[in-house]
């Protein structure tokens, strides 16, 4: 399949793709005609990496994860590892956007003359 189709079936830049390539994420392709020829491995691997992206993994991350397939036939522990690694990072963020989320509706809140009332009705709140 060449790199105009993967891009329409799997909804991701040709750019992307070529990053992705010239990452190691992916195999180098097969080129016919002067022309890259996605193997069916590639579309997996392009697939893997969007689900792995969508659950907020990095591009490191996602290296790791696909390098942890190559070495061991089940990889699970790999993954059970990063993903709890994970999960507590985008808790720990969930809960500074909430605090964020709270010193912004006191900043919407205030009518306040100045910068330093403004300041020390948030800080009396405790936000």
């Amino acid at each position: 399949m060449k790199i105009g189709d993967v891009s329409k079936r799997l909804g991701i830049p040709a750019s992307t793709i070529r990053y992705y390539e010239s990452e190691g994420l992916i195999d180098l392709q097969s080129r016919v005609s002067g022309r890259r020829e996605f193997n069916s491995q590639a579309m997996l691997v392009l697939r893997f990496i969007q689900l792995a992206k969508g659950a907020g993994f990095s591009i490191n991350e996602i290296k790791t994860l696909l390098a942890s397939y190559k070495e061991a036939p089940n990889p699970s522990a790999m993954w059970a590892t990063l993903a709890r690694d994970k999960r507590r990072s985008i808790r720990e963020q969930i809960e500074d956007l909430r605090h964020m989320d709270k010193i912004l509706g006191k900043l919407l809140d205030c009518d306040c003359d100045s910068l330093g009332d403004c300041v020390k009705i948030a800080l009396a709140h405790k936000v």
